[in-house]
């Protein structure tokens, strides 16, 4: 018993180092596990912080990309709208009005004052557009001037052919009510404020399908002899005292011009 005692003891003591030296393996491989875990913590918490901060300058870059493009298109809107004010001045430098429908011979193109200026194509159709107007309007009165000497509207049997409808009522009333319509008309109805249409193109309401460079060249010439036209029926008769049509009676009567400029008015 105290040989099996002593031996347990012997044995014992062998086994404490091995022991200790098994505790401190296993205590050193523990202390790695721990490091490497922090390590590998530090180094996850690394490429985190990486990642994040790549994201940070993708988003800053993403940020920045998008304030360029705002300030670039903002300043685009800015020189469309500085362009806009200048009456299209760029893109319409190659516009040239001696080029455009109403140049008609023998005079070719007639604008002795120069208010149409080459690459003002705004200015042109403004005055285009007022000639158009004028040019209707005048057509339409030099047919109403040979008309109102044959035909009298009721309730208008008395009143006076000639710029006298205008003075004596109902004429004068009448010409009231005509000058508010058309006056309502042009400014509600027929503006001619599309830029995308030639001036004094409302459609074609009628479907004619007339609406030709041809047409308009003549519907221009037209409008222009009878602005001409209105305007010397106008001051003849403010003169002479006869309408359109005894006008035309007295110009194959020599002897009755004399007498009216002898005798005017």
């Amino acid at each position: 018993m105290a040989t099996l005692g002593s031996r347990a003891r012997k044995t014992a003591r062998l086994a404490e180092p091995v022991s200790a030296a098994v505790a401190g393996a296993a205590a050193a491989a523990a202390a790695k596990a721990a490091g490497g875990a922090a390590a590998a913590k530090a180094a996850a918490g690394a490429v985190g912080a990486k990642a994040a901060g790549a994201a940070g300058g993708a988003k800053a870059a993403t940020a920045a990309k998008g304030a360029r493009l705002v300030a670039s298109t903002t300043t685009a809107a800015g020189g469309t709208q500085r362009g806009s004010g200048d009456d299209n001045s760029e893109q319409d430098a190659s516009f040239d009005p001696s080029k455009q429908i109403g140049v008609t011979a023998p005079l070719g193109y007639f604008d002795p004052l120069g208010f149409s200026k080459v690459g003002d194509k705004s200015g042109f159709k403004k005055f285009r557009s007022a000639e158009i107007k004028h040019g209707r309007v005048a057509m339409m009165a030099a047919v109403g001037a040979v008309v109102q000497h044959y035909v009298k509207l009721p309730g208008f049997e008395k009143v006076p052919a000639g710029m006298g409808a205008v003075e004596t009522p109902p004429g004068t009333y009448g010409f009231g009510l005509l000058f508010l319509f058309i006056g309502y008309v042009e400014t509600s109805v027929w503006t001619d404020d599309d830029a995308s249409k030639e001036p004094g193109n409302f459609g074609d309401p009628a479907g004619l399908g007339m609406y030709t460079d041809d047409m308009r060249l003549k519907e221009l010439n037209n409008g222009r002899m009878a602005m001409f036209s209105a305007i010397g029926i106008i001051v003849a008769n403010l003169i002479t005292g006869r309408d359109g049509v005894e006008q035309l009676n007295a110009f194959f009567n020599p002897t009755e011009i004399i007498q009216d400029v002898s005798n005017p008015l």
